[in-house]
């Protein structure tokens, strides 16, 4: 995988003229994670994706451009706890869309924002970002990880990775429970307070209808200390696996749209 800002304005532009190349915008969060995992979890997670599926779209014919991640995303959820960064909703858009006009001007023509910020404002965003930049058909604009509008059974969420789960509830493994756990351990272990997390006992809450009901903070979910599911039993292992499998579904899905995709003749 090609790192943009490793290249000299003659390489990129070199890369923006390549109709294989396809752009890897990570788009992350410095959000609460418990009291075990970092603020970081969404930016190391968005930068795992890409570099999971990079592989995938290269075997299918493309040339994967790693952009530099932006690290800040819409955290409406965690609000309030202390080191949480929340974007407002119009900065965010903004951002991304000039990041990605400025790519299209110079000629990039597909983009993959990998996303794995499921707050739902923050995928509000997301949505509307494609929408703004696709008008026209000048770029492709497509959504790897947590997606607006995706059904409950996606690549994140699919029954083969809860399949891999050692949870006794998968169904109630959320923010910071066993799979953000087991992914931390899988990519950055260091970062994780492994005794912390030992001694957590399960936090199981129905998130999924809280946010149905319109609830907007973690804290009137449970008022408790930040996390969902269950981090004992995280294990590096079942990180691997989980994106592992996850990256294999989310390509197979992004393969079929690139290849679908014809930009409009100027």
């Amino acid at each position: 995988m090609i790192r943009l800002a490793d290249c000299t304005h003659r390489e990129a532009r070199a890369l923006a003229g390549d109709r294989r190349a396809v752009v890897l915008l990570p788009l992350g969060a410095i959000e609460q994670h418990g009291p075990h995992l970092p603020l970081s979890v969404d930016w190391l997670g968005a930068e795992e994706i890409a570099r999971r599926i990079a592989p995938h779209l290269s075997r299918g014919g493309y040339r994967p451009v790693l952009a530099p991640s932006i690290p800040y995303g819409v955290s409406t959820l965690a609000v309030g706890w202390s080191g949480t960064v929340s974007l407002s909703l119009p900065t965010l858009r903004r951002l991304v869309v000039e990041i990605v006009g400025a790519l299209a001007d110079h000629g990039f023509r597909r983009v993959v924002l990998t996303n794995y910020q499921a707050d739902p404002d923050h995928l509000r965003v997301v949505g509307r970002v494609v929408r703004d930049l696709e008008r026209g058909r000048r770029v492709q604009v497509l959504v790897a990880g947590f997606t607006p509008g995706a059904p409950p059974e996606n690549a994140m969420a699919n029954p083969r990775v809860r399949a891999l789960m050692r949870s006794a509830k998968p169904e109630f493994e959320w923010h910071s429970g066993e799979v953000e756990t087991s992914v931390m351990l899988s990519i950055a272990p260091r970062l994780v307070r492994r005794e912390v997390a030992r001694r957590l006992p399960p936090v199981r809450v129905d998130f999924a209808g809280a946010l149905r009901r319109g609830v907007k903070r973690f804290r009137q979910m449970h008022p408790g200390d930040g996390y969902f599911g269950s981090p004992a039993v995280a294990r590096a292992e079942t990180g691997r696996r989980i994106m592992t499998l996850r990256a294999r579904l989310i390509a197979a899905d992004l393969l079929r749209a690139l290849d679908a995709w014809r930009p409009r003749r100027r």
